[in-house]
C-alpha cells in the first residue's frame, strides 16, 4: 500500500511538472499579448518597417522587412533599427533627445573603409536606408544627425550632417 501511494504521489508530481514546462515556452514565444481582463491591458508589439530593399538598377531603397517590436523585449528602438538594418557595428554611439525630435548617430571612422559609404550609389543607399527607416518608424523625429567621430564632415559621396524628414521620400 505504501508503494502504491508513493508511486501515485510521484506520478501526480511528475505530471504537474510536465504541464508547467509544456506551458512555459508557449507564453514566451508569443511576440504580442492580449488583454487579460477588461481593466488590465498587457503591452502589445508594434510593427516596424525596414527600408532595406536595395535596387540593383539604380540607387533607390524601398520598403523591405516588417518586424515586430516590443520595447520590453527589444530595448531601444534606435538600436533595434540599426541592428536589424545591419549597421549597428559601424555606429560608435547614438543619442535621442528627450522629446524624440532629434536622433544623432555617431559613426566610427572605420566605416569609411567599408563599401557602405563608397561611391555615390552606396552612400545614397546607406543614407536612405537609415533615414527612411528612422523617419518611417519614429513619427516625432524631425532631425536625423549623422556624425563621423562626433564631427560633421563632408566626404566625396557622403555628408555627415543633419537630415530632415523632407530629405527622404517615404514610399
Amino acid at each position: 500500500m505504501k508503494k502504491t501511494m508513493a508511486l501515485l504521489a510521484m506520478t501526480v508530481f511528475l505530471a504537474a511538472c510536465g504541464d508547467q514546462q509544456a506551458n512555459e515556452p508557449q507564453s514566451q514565444s508569443q511576440p504580442s499579448t492580449t488583454t487579460t481582463s477588461p481593466t488590465k491591458k498587457v503591452e502589445q508589439g508594434e510593427r516596424v518597417t525596414l527600408y532595406n530593399d536595395f535596387s540593383t538598377t539604380d540607387d533607390s531603397v524601398s520598403k523591405g522587412q516588417e518586424l515586430s517590436y516590443v520595447y520590453k523585449r527589444d530595448g531601444s528602438l534606435t538600436r533595434f533599427l540599426l541592428t536589424n538594418l545591419g549597421y549597428n557595428q559601424y555606429v560608435k554611439s547614438y543619442s535621442v533627445s528627450k522629446d524624440e525630435k532629434t536622433v544623432m548617430l555617431d559613426f566610427k571612422q572605420s566605416v569609411m573603409k567599408t563599401q557602405l559609404f563608397q561611391g555615390s550609389s552606396g552612400a545614397k543607399q546607406t543614407r536612405d536606408a537609415i533615414g527612411k527607416t528612422f523617419f518611417a518608424n519614429m513619427p516625432k523625429l524631425k532631425t536625423l544627425q549623422f556624425r563621423l567621430n562626433g564631427q560633421q564632415e563632408e566626404w566625396d559621396h557622403m555628408n555627415f550632417t543633419d537630415y530632415k524628414r523632407s530629405d527622404f521620400s517615404l514610399d
